[in-house]
């Protein structure tokens, strides 16, 4: 029983001192792999990754894991969110993609994971991204890949 007692108070108070350092989000996780528990926990070793894993087993977590929210990458949705997002705001990305800057195409760099030199690469392949006949959806996202490593 004391043996219990002290192994939940040395788990209490790690978890406690992970708490005031914030979490870590970074995309860098330990042998526990992605999710909740690589966020609390990192990439610090030894029984800290047991716990990490088993925070990761959750239900919650799993959902979190796949929709990438939870430090694991991108997820399975965030192809069809950025179609949905260019769709939905076609106007003004094309404009901003003419001029090369704006929120829109600030908005969009961010979802893909680009830098602001993503802005004039577009800008710079505007009449071949909104030719006639053309998905200019597709064509972004082809044009996405070279910033996205």
């Amino acid at each position: 029983m004391k043996l219990l007692v002290i192994a939940l108070a040395m788990v209490g108070f790690s978890m406690t001192a992970n708490a005031q350092k914030g979490l870590k989000g970074d995309g860098v996780y330990g042998t526990a792999g992605c999710g909740l528990g690589s966020m609390v926990f990192g990439k610090e070793e030894g029984a800290m990754q047991v716990i990490a894993a088993t925070l990761n087993g959750t239900g919650v977590q799993t959902f979190g894991i796949t929709s990438g929210t939870s430090n694991c990458g991108k997820g399975l949705f965030a192809k069809a969110e950025v179609n949905s997002f260019i769709q939905s705001n076609a106007v003004a990305l094309e404009s901003d993609i003419a001029r090369g800057q704006g929120e829109t195409l600030s908005t969009l760099n961010n979802m893909l994971g680009c830098d602001a030199q993503f802005g004039s690469t577009l800008q710079q392949n505007y009449k071949s991204i909104y030719a006639p006949g053309t998905d200019s959806s597709e064509k972004i996202q082809v044009l996405a890949q070279s910033c996205q490593g």
